[in-house]
């Protein structure tokens, strides 16, 4: 048993090392067409993309952006006829119908010596923040119009992995509601030993040394997370 169970927890290991690795290093955006909702906004290679998608619905974007840079190169991703794309002196806005056939449209842009990059997006007619993704870990801005400026995506793969939407959230939310948090570790933790207790530890000589250092380990490993939590991240 021992010889089998060792293997499996270094694995466990090692993939929780690689997903870390890939949580804190990425630089892309991750979404999924047709399953994703809402605007997704990422550089790579110096290119600011912005694309929107929809889960299988009918669906208005509609939107605008300035700057006061030079936008030197401008393409279009999946434009269809009816899709509308029209320049300003500063900028361009633009218009984009999404339906079940049709769940994606974007538009890939250049933007040299710029100050700000600024964004007026809107979802059938109106703004929902809450779909407006911008980033590798999926920012939602505070408010519409929002701006960018030149480092904001450097900025942003500078910020500690758990700092970043939505692990900042998630942490945040284990500390604020931390008396649930906690009771809610030492109740799956105790039924975890229990059941070593009757099962690994069972006919050990030194079960109840065990038994008892496995407590003690949960309470430390308990500590250890609030004081993470309290003096780290939150």
């Amino acid at each position: 048993m021992r010889g089998k169970t060792g293997p499996k927890i270094l694995l466990i290991i090692i993939s929780l090392m690689l997903l870390t690795g890939v949580l804190s290093g990425c630089s892309g955006l991750s979404f999924i067409p047709g399953a994703s909702y809402g605007y997704y906004i990422w550089e790579d290679g110096g290119r600011i993309n912005i694309s929107w998608s929809i889960d299988r619905k009918d669906a208005t974007f509609s939107g605008s952006l300035i700057t006061d840079g030079d936008i030197v190169d401008i393409r279009t991703v999946a434009w269809e006829e009816g899709d509308v794309y029209t320049p300003a002196q500063d900028g361009f806005s633009f218009t984009s119908t999404l339906g079940v056939e049709d769940y994606m449209d974007g538009l890939v842009l250049e933007v040299r010596e710029y100050g700000y990059i600024e964004f007026d997006l809107k979802i059938n007619e109106g703004y929902d923040l809450s779909r407006v993704h911008v980033g590798a870990f999926l920012n939602n801005p505070e408010n519409s119009p929002f701006r960018i400026g030149p480092h904001y995506f450097d900025d942003i793969r500078d910020v500690p992995w758990y700092e970043k939407h939505p692990f900042s959230g998630f942490f945040y939310k284990l500390y604020a509601n931390k008396y649930f948090t906690f009771l809610f570790l030492l109740i799956i933790g105790a039924v975890i030993i229990e059941l070593l207790r009757i099962t690994a530890f069972s006919g050990k000589r030194y079960k109840k040394l065990y038994t008892g250092i496995s407590y003690l380990v949960l309470l430390c490993l308990v500590a250890v997370i609030y004081f993470v939590l309290r003096y780290f991240i939150v």
